[in-house]
């Protein structure tokens, strides 16, 4: 079940390809289906004139999820400020947290118990921006000659590591929310490593993931049940 999670919030949510114009941004509301109920992915200003992605999942008794990245931008796109997850499955309980620290290149963060930090180099994203770059990037491109792939510098569990997904080609997608044309992309792993993670952007839906189909010992299918977007 966690890895079902997990895979939830990506579902609309790092070297940098593209900027991305502050003019052009717009605030989103989803909601996706799930197994366990709906969760709601929103991405708002907040009263500091900064993004907010936030992902809240309510499963009821079985299990209760929170994600909050806090973003801005510089010259070099979107910078990443804090982080914070809160869950619980049944009675076992999950935290963490992160600070970006620009002026001294450095994330300072806390996993339950465990606290430490790590350096950080220009373009690194977040656990969440890191799809929402994935998307505003696709904005940017040549739908007409697409790279193979698009690596990013990521911040994830106390680790700053790359992350590199390989566009696989356009497939027409059926969601909760209808059919949509789509690009498709996949993230690459380890060689020998049996996980796979796929993912699907919608044009029509100024390119938000509406789908992510994960194997990693079992399948888990999720997809885009409603999408607004916030002026």
């Amino acid at each position: 079940m966690k890895k079902t999670i997990f895979l939830m919030a990506l579902l609309l949510n790092g070297s940098t390809c593209f900027s991305i114009a502050t003019d052009e941004m717009k605030g989103s509301i989803a909601i996706l289906s799930t197994g366990v109920g709906e969760m709601e992915v929103s991405m708002l200003k907040n009263e500091d004139d900064n993004w907010v992605l936030k992902s809240v999942l309510d499963g009821g008794r079985i299990v209760q999820r929170e994600e909050n990245e806090i973003f801005s931008f510089d010259e070099n796109g979107i910078k990443p400020l804090s982080y914070s997850f809160k869950q619980r499955i049944v009675f076992k309980k999950t935290s963490a947290e992160a600070k970006f620290d620009w002026s001294t290149n450095t994330v300072t963060y806390k996993k339950n118990k465990k606290a430490g930090s790590a350096g950080l180099i220009k373009g690194t994203l977040g656990p969440s921006t890191s799809q929402l770059q994935l998307r505003y990037d696709f904005r940017e491109l040549n739908m007409n000659s697409l790279p193979k792939e698009l690596t990013y510098t990521v911040y994830w569990r106390g680790d700053v590591k790359e992350r590199t997904y390989k566009i696989m080609g356009e497939e027409d997608i059926e969601t909760p929310l209808g059919t949509f044309s789509t690009y498709k992309v996949s993230r690459n792993f380890p060689e020998g490593d049996e996980r796979s993670q796929t993912f699907w952007l919608a044009p029509e839906l100024d390119f938000a993931i509406i789908r992510i189909l994960n194997i990693d010992g079992r399948e888990t299918d999720i997809k885009i049940k409603s999408f607004e977007i916030i002026d």
